[in-house]
């Protein structure tokens, strides 16, 4: 199964950066790859059954210390 995810994701990247570097689109070049490389980490460590926060851990992290100052405030 990983080998296809990465023979697919490579396979898939070839054929837009041809095209990409045929217009010369380098910023959609980095865009791109670096957005391909995020996407095939996460699907490689959900494969492996790693445990992967949520995004609403990250949203309660960031919001946390807001919601206690405003809490604070109001009361």
């Amino acid at each position: 199964m990983l080998y296809v995810i990465l023979v697919t994701s490579i396979l898939t990247s070839l054929y837009e950066f041809k095209k990409f570097k045929e217009k010369q689109y380098v910023r959609e070049i980095v865009f791109s790859s670096i957005l391909l490389i995020i996407g095939v980490i996460l699907i490689i460590l959900r494969i492996v059954s790693i445990k992967l926060p949520t995004p609403l851990t990250g949203i309660q992290i960031l919001f946390q210390p807001i919601s206690r100052l405003l809490t604070e405030m109001l009361s």
